[in-house]
């Protein structure tokens, strides 16, 4: 029952609050401003994250148990929200994202979110600011199209839900639950056509709950080499396989892979769907959903079957990457710009 009451309620408060967020966004100058790098070509309200982190939040000290290692999630959650806060008022230094982030996840370790598959504590903990880093900014990057980010967050979160249950995880569960219902609240707007972007604040702090949230809902040893490294990357399969590809194919055409541009899996995809957006961004749910499926199969059976089904799906998607390479992005107005200025180009 607790399950229910928590999506509804932050399904609730979301789709209350992001009409009002978006109303004061647009009054006050807080929108996605048109650039050569950015996918719209119109400005729309930003700020979205603040309904996200804000029904996520409340729903989760209602209907959770505050236990130290929840105080803790939600405490650097809302150091990063507020890291992305400033970074869509003002613009961050890359080092000055990194450096916090890092920060936060040594903080996690400290109160014992940590990963538990590796022979090492150093290495258990090298993992993990990696993996919680690495997830915090796929998220952020892979938010470059209507409802791609949010809807990617939901399937994810539902993966998630799935695997904290299997371990007998149940407060990492009900902040899943939790999470979906305020990304689902917020879709209602973002979908394409978008009303209003999460920003940084909310791309930056879907990435770090996921990421966290993995970590809470038995991110431990098995038996099974699948089960214990290849389940939690299935789950968070689109936004590891977008950045992966990016970066791979900015440093081949040398590019820096922290700046801005239009060549993500979702562009890629839109020009082969003759511009259409929503195919795109479904054609990327589907993928999400069949990775955090097999994540879910790989957790539960942890066998051979479990580890042949998760190598064709890796092979399936390194062919996929090498037919999205083809699309050319790197040429004309769809170049990515070379910003010179401290202020990172937003996706």
């Amino acid at each position: 029952m607790n399950y229910v009451v928590i999506f509804f309620l932050s399904l609730l408060l979301s789709l209350l609050m992001v009409p009002v967020v978006r109303r004061i966004a647009i009054k006050y100058g807080f929108v996605n401003k048109p650039k050569e790098d950015r996918w719209k070509n119109q400005p729309i309200a930003l700020m979205g994250g603040i309904a996200i982190f804000l029904s996520f939040v409340v729903a989760a000290l209602l209907m959770t148990e505050l236990q130290k290692e929840i105080i803790v999630l939600l405490l650097g959650g809302l150091v990063i929200f507020i890291l992305g806060f400033l970074d869509d008022i003002f613009g961050t230094y890359h080092v000055t994202k990194f450096t916090v982030q890092v920060a936060v996840a040594l903080v996690l370790i400290g109160f014992g979110v940590v990963s538990k598959i590796m022979p090492y504590i150093w290495l258990d903990v090298f993992l993990t600011v990696f993996w919680i880093v690495g997830l915090t900014n796929a998220l952020n990057l892979l938010d470059n199209m209507d409802g791609l980010s949010s809807g990617i967050a939901i399937i994810s979160a539902l993966g998630v839900f799935g695997l904290s249950l299997i371990n007998g995880q149940i407060m990492p569960a009900l902040m899943c639950i939790a999470l979906i219902g305020g990304c689902l609240g917020f879709l209602r707007y973002n979908f394409n056509p978008a009303r209003i972007f999460m920003g940084d604040c909310g791309s930056l702090f879907l990435g770090y709950t996921l990421a966290s949230l993995v970590i809470l809902g038995g991110w431990q040893h098995s038996s099974s080499i699948a089960s214990t490294f290849f389940s939690p990357v299935l789950l968070l399969g689109v936004p590891i396989f977008d950045t992966t590809l990016v970066t791979i194919l900015r440093l081949a055409h040398k590019k820096m892979p922290w700046h801005g541009g239009r060549d993500h899996c979702s562009h890629r995809l839109a020009k082969i769907f003759n511009g259409n957006e929503k195919y795109a961004v479904l054609l990327l749910y589907g993928v999400g959903i069949l990775s955090s499926g097999l994540g879910i199969i790989v957790a539960m059976f942890g066998s051979l079957v479990s580890i042949i089904v998760t190598v064709c799906f890796f092979s399936g998607m390194t062919i996929f990457g090498m037919k999205l390479s083809k699309v050319e992005c790197y040429q004309g107005n769809l170049d990515i710009i070379s910003n010179q200025s401290s202020e990172p180009a937003k996706e």
